[in-house]
């Protein structure tokens, strides 16, 4: 009689979430590396989006036997590695030897290396769980996200994403939903600009708060580390941002109220590697529809409108290839609109639960209650 094989539940594959911010962590105490090996540490990076290219899917979600102190512990711990990555970053940074060709094409490439994995790292490990924690109701772990937010300089998204994004969901004034056609540049800049008044206009005392925070960080870790160390910061903060917003782009092109195709809140995706490496984030219609729910109770939508890919190589498509990918995209949405479709004009809400409506209902009382909550548009 053969022995029974030890399988893991499929829900620890949400640990996935933790290997770009340990390798990184490793990557920052152990250097400075040698060329070869500064070069190795981005294979799990080169990995990860061939291995999402082709990932299967998964459509599951939390199982009721499931211990809910693992998936809270998980963002827990991404705070914690982000803290420890920053003050690695600094030190390993001071000890980079410059002058000469050999040692300033190394201190050079150190920083290339720096820039793919910390940058890709702020994006799928920072600012994907901080997304989900200023959406949770318990104050210190809504606190917790903007923590997150604060240490890439992305603080005001917290009042914007919620009061913007989630309040004025496919209007003109969303600034988080691309229009038909609009190119990932002009919306990025948009984006940015947008949210920045929706956060001022909403709450500006926050928002100068986390500026002056920002700052004060920023003089801080220049003071301890340096202003190579400061510039890196600052700078792999900016290309996760860039990240984050193409897959605002991806996940909401041309879902603009109005359209044929508007039931829809979000192109999904049911790809095994970003579901578990973004913390649920790719089933982001559930997510509208119920923003407080903990990332592994959100479900996949059968006839959601789905990207080809995940997220990883979505958002290289789209920064790279932007073109293709609306023309894509475009194509998408036709197929949708044809009279016939099994999509066209099909409500893709699911039945709430008794708690979804006590939560919604909750939701809007508690914005009811701010005086400083915008207008809806």
């Amino acid at each position: 009689m053969k022995p029974k094989r030890f399988v893991l539940p499929w829900w620890i594959g949400f640990s996935v979430s933790l290997l770009l911010p340990m390798t990184f962590l490793v990557f920052l105490l152990s250097g400075p590396h040698s060329p070869w090996s500064a070069v190795a540490f981005t294979l799990p990076v080169w990995a990860l989006i061939g291995w999402d290219y082709r990932a299967k899917s998964e459509t599951r979600w939390m199982p009721s036997r499931a211990p809910r102190w693992f998936f809270d512990g998980l963002l827990y711990l991404l705070v914690l590695l982000q803290i420890l990555n920053l003050l690695a970053m600094g030190m390993m940074l001071g000890d980079i030897h410059w002058g000469g060709l050999y040692n300033n094409a190394t201190g050079f490439l150190n920083l290339v290396v720096l820039r793919i994995l910390g940058g890709t790292t702020l994006c799928c490990s920072v600012i994907a769980p901080a997304h989900e924690l200023i959406h949770r109701r318990a104050r210190g772990q809504h606190l917790l996200g903007r923590l997150m937010l604060l240490l890439t300089f992305y603080d005001h998204f917290a009042i914007a994403h919620r009061q913007g994004h989630h309040a004025r969901l496919g209007s003109q004034a969303d600034p988080s939903t691309a229009e038909p056609g609009e190119t990932y540049e002009a919306f990025f800049w948009r984006s940015l600009n947008r949210q920045w008044r929706i956060a001022v206009s909403a709450q500006p005392h926050r928002v100068w708060l986390g500026v002056i925070v920002e700052g004060l960080l920023m003089l801080g870790y220049g003071w301890l580390f340096g202003g190579l160390a400061l510039f890196a910061w600052i700078y792999i903060s900016g290309v996760a941002i860039r990240l984050l917003e193409s897959v605002n782009y991806f996940q909401h092109y041309g879902l603009t109220l109005g359209a044929a195709h508007s039931s829809n809140t979000a192109w999904c995706c049911d790809s095994k590697v970003s579901y578990f490496l973004f913390l649920g984030l790719t089933r982001h219609a559930d997510h509208h529809r119920r923003p407080g729910i903990p990332y592994p109770e959100l479900q996949s939508i059968p006839h959601a409108l789905k990207l080809p890919h995940g997220y990883l190589w979505t958002a290289i498509w789209v920064k790279n290839r932007n073109s293709d990918f609306r023309r894509w995209a475009q194509r998408a949405l036709m197929r949708v609109d044809r009279p016939g479709s099994t999509m066209s004009g099909r409500s893709l809400w699911l039945a709430p639960s008794q708690e979804t409506i006590r939560f919604a209902r909750e939701e809007s009382a508690d914005e009811r209650s701010d005086p400083e909550q915008p207008e809806l548009a």
